[in-house]
């Protein structure tokens, strides 16, 4: 995998979750120029969700809640790709669970479960799923995102009077 690109990363598509909470929140690329193609584009976005993510996981990881590994669910978990380029930008291992991409609509199913069965464990009610497959960041990869992941924030923050 190559170190992150050198043009610049889309920023957010339709609103922003944790750490921001921002509904409207707004999209953009930065850095673009004629040169810059369809790959470089599809990076971007790859890449500015990674941003994003890394933020939460900071605000995670400031609670006092330090994860050995955390699990990533939906259908862009597909991408072994996507999944390390994530691990690379947060630092943080990331797992891939088989049913991963049914992730979501499982979660909302165990907490029918979990609501349905009261006197049932935890334990008992929600089964670890298999592991797929584990990635753990590479430390040149992840320091060569750190200057992209704080011109990110900058971006962000200097946007927001705009995205009213």
């Amino acid at each position: 995998m190559k170190v992150p690109s050198q043009f610049g990363f889309c920023l957010i598509f339709s609103g922003e979750r944790t750490p921001h909470n921002n509904p409207q929140a707004k999209g953009g690329f930065f850095g673009l120029t004629h040169q810059h193609g369809p790959n470089e584009l599809a990076r971007a976005v790859l890449e500015g969700v990674g941003y994003a993510l890394a933020d939460g996981m900071d605000v995670v990881h400031a609670c006092g809640i330090k994860p050995q590994s955390v699990t990533l669910i939906g259908g862009g978990a597909r991408s072994e790709y996507w999944r390390q380029m994530l691990a690379d930008i947060s630092g943080q291992q990331l797992d891939y669970r088989t049913g991963g991409d049914v992730g979501p609509a499982l979660g909302a199913a165990r907490l029918a479960q979990i609501a349905a069965n009261p006197e049932k464990s935890l334990i008992e009610l929600l089964p670890q799923l298999p592991l797929e497959q584990s990635h753990l960041p590479d430390a040149q990869r992840y320091a060569a995102y750190q200057p992209r992941r704080e011109t990110f924030r900058r971006l962000y923050q200097q946007l927001l009077p705009l995205m009213a």
